[in-house]
């Protein structure tokens, strides 16, 4: 069965990621399985220099795979992966739910994060597939509305989202 999706999506410093960091660990405490996904338009180093991984990567290998500690990780050095070819190739089958960040142009349901001091002119405002939003002024949309620092609350609008019992 496939998971249940929902982007956080939001300028650059939104707060997007604080947010999430408040919100997954409650989702978890109810006993969901959650995945992330986050896209990173700038790229990003999972290696640090001088580990053997890191070196390893440098001399022209393609695909990288760390594991030990009851954690493993893959990099691939290959194209840049879209949001259905990065679930199809890495997502695990046992998610109860997949936690998107980002990917704001892909047509799943959002949650959009916005901080007055950037903007407050909404990205997705017009996009049907905004379900939700989290910001620190009024917003007009006809979708529920959430502060920016009430992650009970949007924990509990994801699980009645996903048919969990809060």
């Amino acid at each position: 069965m496939k998971a249940p999706r929902v982007a956080f999506v939001g300028r650059h410093n939104s707060g997007k990621t604080t947010l999430l960091l408040a919100v997954l660990p409650l989702l978890v405490a109810r006993g969901i399985r959650i995945g992330y996904l986050k896209h990173a338009h700038a790229g990003f180093e999972i290696d640090q220099p001088r580990k053997d991984s890191y070196r390893a990567r440098r001399t022209g290998v393609l695909q990288t795979i760390v594991t030990g500690g009851g954690q493993t990780a893959v990099i691939d050095d290959a194209e840049e992966l879209g949001l259905d070819a990065a679930i199809a190739r890495y997502a695990r089958d046992d998610l109860d739910l997949l936690v998107v960040e980002g990917f704001k142009a892909e047509p799943l349901p959002k949650i959009e994060v916005a901080r007055a001091t950037l903007s407050t002119e909404l990205l997705c405002l017009n996009d049907r597939n905004l379900i939700a939003t989290v910001t620190d002024f009024d917003v007009s949309p006809a979708v529920p509305h959430f502060g920016l620092g009430d992650a009970p609350a949007v924990a509990a609008f994801i699980l009645s989202r996903i048919g969990a019992r809060d």
